[in-house]
């Protein structure tokens, strides 16, 4: 949908997205590149990266084949994160100036890659004028931006005589969403950073402690944000962090933002770590009833935003281990082919890892060597490369970085990998799935071997009509799905991915 409209079909436009039963139109299938700014690339030599340093990389973002970037906090701060923000229409001196971001979305968007913000307004930092004038002065305009109470209280802290909610750490007083002063603070937010500077939309950081404990709140302020966004910028695009499980981010996802991100699907403890764990003895059929699981869970117009890790997460090398590198890309291969909006975290494809404090989840992209890294972030207490530089892994087309490419071309290549239905269809072999997946007029059979061992089986024994091998992925690039149509066999290599049409 193009920004400049017809002033008639945007009145339209405005008027449904206003109605309680609106969502406004998003586009599924842009897989996302989640970029910690301050450690991508350092374009001035002070060892922090900036956002020309992210300029300077997009022609390697764009070759991954994602759609888009998610910058996580760029505003002013006075911590390393900047989840703490001290001015929410600024860009913060350490990363560069407004002038360095609008070059920046220039030059993405002539790559067709859209920009998204990260947007931490649950709280923000106690050093915003906002609370520095609150906490001096009871009577101070903007003491209502912020929840109060005369007396101790969970998740409060003391201020003079008064204690002020604040539910992550003391620094980040919790923001009064109920106040109409504040909601038109983030109106302005939204009309700055949408219309003024052109950006294409925000990952909203920590929805469920909007306001805690009440999810019937957190998901009418969720309609609220979505509503304000939309009717300035009805292209934007909203994804959240709701770090709940399935049931709970089904109910926060029949709100009126986009998408949200399927925490059960990450981490050691989500269910491509559990298909691809040693004890499992039936890993296709799981990756089956998982992708079922999702289905049946999640709200049919949603979109989906599955991932393996974040920055708040331990890294996939963590659970699919440093010496098989396969699982590794098997892991990435089994997240491919979900519904939805992939989000990948930079360093992923080259298989960095990372875990325990949040700073050693952040420490700097490994573009060349560890000495031209980025400087690690206060408080890392280790910093470690379990697999070669993106410049070596360029070259060699057994790496991580080319079976990512390789993965996310097999989406842009088959739309309805990313937009499709899916059905799940009975198997005999518990090593191998096998989805009918469909979007219009497009019809795939998408059959999977996430098993450490090769699985020999004839298709039309399950999915009778599907006769042509369209694509295949393999973990091992000297390995090859062999299909003999004549005899109707299909040999799928250990950790495998075969793609079939009518």
């Amino acid at each position: 949908m193009k920004r400049r409209i017809l002033s008639t079909l945007l009145s339209l436009l405005l008027l449904f997205s206003l109605l309680p039963s609106a969502r406004a139109e998003a586009e599924p299938g842009i897989d996302w590149y989640e970029v910690f700014v301050r450690s991508f690339s350092d374009s001035d030599g002070d060892g922090i990266g900036d956002l020309n340093g992210v300029r300077n990389k997009l022609d390697y973002v764009a070759s991954l084949g994602v759609g888009g970037i998610w910058l996580m906090p760029v505003m002013p701060s006075p911590s390393y994160h900047k989840y703490d923000v001290t001015d929410y229409c600024a860009i913060d001196p350490e990363y560069g100036s407004l002038d360095d971001l609008r070059q920046l979305l220039e030059e993405a968007h002539a790559r067709g890659l859209r920009l998204i913000l990260d947007l931490p307004i649950n709280h923000c930092s106690s050093l915003h004028p906002w609370f520095l004038s609150a906490a001096a002065d009871p009577a101070s305009p903007y003491r209502d931006y912020f929840n109060w109470s005369s007396g101790p209280a969970d998740g409060y802290a003391p201020c003079g005589e008064s204690w002020y909610e604040c539910r992550f750490v003391d620094s980040m007083p919790d923001l009064n969403l109920d106040n109409p002063a504040v909601r038109e603070e983030i109106r302005a937010i939204f009309r700055f950073w949408l219309e003024d500077v052109g950006v294409d939309g925000f990952r909203l950081d920590a929805v469920t402690s909007y306001y805690t404990g009440r999810a019937a709140d957190n998901i009418d302020f969720l309609d609220w944000l979505a509503d304000t966004a939309h009717a300035v910028a009805p292209d934007c695009f909203l994804v959240a962090e709701a770090w709940e499980g399935l049931d709970a981010i089904a109910r926060y996802a029949q709100s009126r933002v986009d998408s949200f991100f399927t925490f059960p699907v990450s981490q050691s403890e989500g269910y491509i770590a559990k298909v691809l764990g040693r004890a499992n003895r039936h890993p296709g059929r799981s990756y089956g009833e998982y992708t079922s699981l999702l289905e049946a869970t999640l709200p049919e117009g949603s979109i989906p935003a599955p991932f393996l890790e974040n920055h708040d997460t331990g890294r996939t090398v963590g659970f699919t281990g440093r010496s098989d590198p396969d699982k590794t890309k098997m892991a990435f291969g089994l997240l491919a082919l979900m519904r939805g909006d992939l989000f990948l975290y930079y360093g992923q494809e080259i298989g960095m890892v990372g875990s325990g404090e949040d700073p050693n989840k952040r420490i700097g992209m490994l573009w060349t060597s560890e000495e031209e890294t980025t400087l690690p972030p206060p408080g890392t207490t280790k910093v470690e490369y379990a697999y070669p530089s993106v410049a070596e892994q360029e070259g060699d087309p057994a790496s991580i970085l080319n079976y990512y490419r390789a993965a996310l071309a097999l989406r842009r290549q088959f739309p309805a990998i990313a937009w499709g239905r899916s059905e799940v269809l009975p198997c005999e072999f518990d090593e191998i799935c096998l989805i009918r997946r469909a979007h219009e007029g497009e019809e795939l059979l998408l059959i999977v071997n996430p098993s450490a061992s090769p699985v020999q089986l004839d298709p039309a024994q399950y999915a009778p009509g599907f006769e042509t091998l369209a694509a295949s992925l393999c973990t091992d690039p000297e390995l090859a799905v062999i299909w003999q149509p004549e005899g109707t066999r299909l040999r799928m290599p250990a950790r495998s991915i075969a793609v079939f049409t009518h």
